[in-house]
């Protein structure tokens, strides 16, 4: 037997929104709403009954109206603005130092940046390579390596896998003679493979070559404009999902002068992930001239043992 009491009846009645429902101990029930009664007795109002008065005693339990929560309205979110892309960073460092009957320090940077939009790509890339020898301690330090690589990628994505870039190189190397060599072009390029394990891409243009090379001790130095074809490929897969990943990377440029100089450079090599952030791998940098200067080697490579950050 439940009572209702007169002090909070005004409150309880003004909170209902709903039907309230009076048990009887027969098990019988009224559905109506509650309204005011004598000490001892429940009323209810049904609809199209009218008041039901009933002693407490014959009351089993009084159910009152749950009142109802008016949903608010969600407010309007306006549609948020596409995340900005950032820029992922990646260097790797290899630093060869040998003593003993030789001495030689060797340096490999690479550097590379890459911000992927909507719509357009922008790639940045840099390389440095130093090496020195010394027959031993009293021997003069002799430089056998010194190149730096500089380059730019812009590159415009539409239809699905195709894609539009534009490319601009800077290169020295003053072993070869080569104070400076600037390399613009343009060209088209397509996506054959995109997924999570890699990507498979290459693309094709032409392109303008400025080359300032050094003749001779005398200082002299030469000045060539020359058009060219640029090809270049890139390639990544991971054998192990975020941890073990093997890449290729590689660009021809044939010079259309008259010696039809080709110039071929590539990097190869596997990475290991060790966590987000740092990573441990093996790379091979080739270099290839089919024309270099007088008493140089054409092809130059590097082999290095590096050490990685992820920015």
């Amino acid at each position: 037997m439940v009572r209702i009491p007169i002090a909070i009846y005004g409150a309880l009645m003004a909170a209902q929104t709903s039907a309230d429902i009076l048990h009887f101990a027969n098990g019988d029930r009224l559905t109506g709403k509650l309204v005011e009664a004598p000490p001892g007795f429940v009323a209810i109002d049904v609809a199209q009954i009218g008041v039901v008065t009933a002693p407490d005693a014959l009351v089993a339990r009084v159910e009152p109206a749950v009142p109802a929560t008016v949903s608010e309205p969600e407010p309007e979110t306006a549609t948020p603005p596409i995340a900005s892309p950032d820029w992922e960073t990646r260097a790797d460092l290899g630093l060869v130092i040998a003593r003993g009957n030789t001495r030689t320090e060797h340096t490999n940077l690479t550097v590379t940046s890459k911000r992927s939009g909507e719509r357009f790509d922008n790639v940045f890339g840099a390389a440095v390579r130093k090496s020195a020898a010394q027959a031993d301690a009293a021997s003069p330090r002799v430089t056998i390596k010194d190149q730096f690589d500089l380059d730019y990628d812009l590159r415009w994505k539409y239809r699905d896998a195709w894609y539009g870039v534009a490319n601009f190189e800077y290169f020295r190397d003053s072993l070869k003679d080569i104070d400076r060599r600037y390399t613009a072009g343009a060209g088209f390029g397509h996506v054959f493979w995109e997924s999570e394990r890699g990507s498979l891409s290459a693309d094709a243009g032409i392109s303008q070559v400025f080359e300032q090379l050094d003749r001779g001790e005398d200082g002299r130095r030469e000045s060539d404009h020359n058009p060219a074809l640029r090809w270049s490929l890139m390639f990544k897969r991971w054998l192990v999902p975020d941890r073990l990943e093997v890449f290729h990377n590689n660009q021809l440029l044939h010079i259309l002068s008259s010696a039809r100089n080709s110039v071929w450079d590539s990097d190869t090599g596997i990475r290991f992930h060790v966590n987000s952030h740092w990573q441990a791998g093996l790379r091979l940098d080739l270099q290839h001239d089919t024309e270099p200067a007088a008493g140089r080697d054409r092809t130059d490579a590097s082999y290095t043992v590096a050490i990685g950050v992820k920015l």
